[in-house]
């Protein structure tokens, strides 16, 4: 049975503004632990969180608008995906400059108990939450939203590295494991970035 397009624009939001509040709880508590232990992956969580909170916001203004005036869809769809674009090339930007600077000069993440349970329940909340904004995007046929899906994912996979980094780092000493994936993930972000705007252009 097909889902009617406004049902999906009312759920689009709902999920935007789920994602917005976990975002400002998590992010934060991510970005204080992150600059205490000096985990690139875990401020990379924090920072992924602070910016997907604001392309949710945009996505909430593009789908609210279009539930009242469907003819400016695709006027609306067209600047939240540039939002959105931009957003995860700025997250790759600062992840990538962080990993480089860790692998110059040695410095790694201290383990701690709040790290690592910041980091589970991130990937209890944002795989679920990626997973549904990408259905989503999918049926409303919403670049910027499906865009907005891999803001959480990588999210997700933040959140997963600050776990295997810091169970490499404490059992195998591999202390540039949290740099590494930092820059893995920054490299997948540049790529759905730059596909994103390269769509509109």
């Amino acid at each position: 049975m097909e889902i009617p397009r406004h049902d999906d624009l009312v759920l689009a939001v709902r999920l935007s503004l789920a994602t917005i509040v976990w975002n400002v709880a998590s992010g934060t508590a991510a970005l204080v632990a992150a600059f205490q232990l000096g985990s690139i992956s875990l401020a990379g969580l924090g920072f992924n969180a602070v910016l997907d909170s604001l392309a949710s916001a945009v996505l909430v203004w593009r789908f609210s608008v279009e539930a009242r005036e469907p003819h400016r869809a695709e006027r609306i769809e067209h600047v939240a995906r540039l939002f959105v674009g931009w957003t995860l090339i700025a997250v790759a930007i600062y992840l990538a400059e962080e990993a480089v600077r860790d692998l110059v000069t040695g410095a790694h993440a201290e383990s701690s108990p709040v790290a690592l349970v910041i980091a589970g329940a991130a990937v209890a909340v944002l795989t679920p939450l990626a997973i549904a904004k990408r259905r989503v995007a999918a049926r409303l046929e919403s670049r910027a939203l499906h865009a907005d899906s891999m803001l959480s994912a990588m999210g997700a996979a933040l959140a997963v590295v600050t776990l295997i980094a810091a169970a490499l780092s404490g059992s195998v000493g591999w202390t540039w494991a949290d740099a590494v994936a930092g820059l893995v993930i920054a490299a997948l972000l540049v790529r759905e970035g730059i596909g994103s705007l390269r769509e509109e252009s």
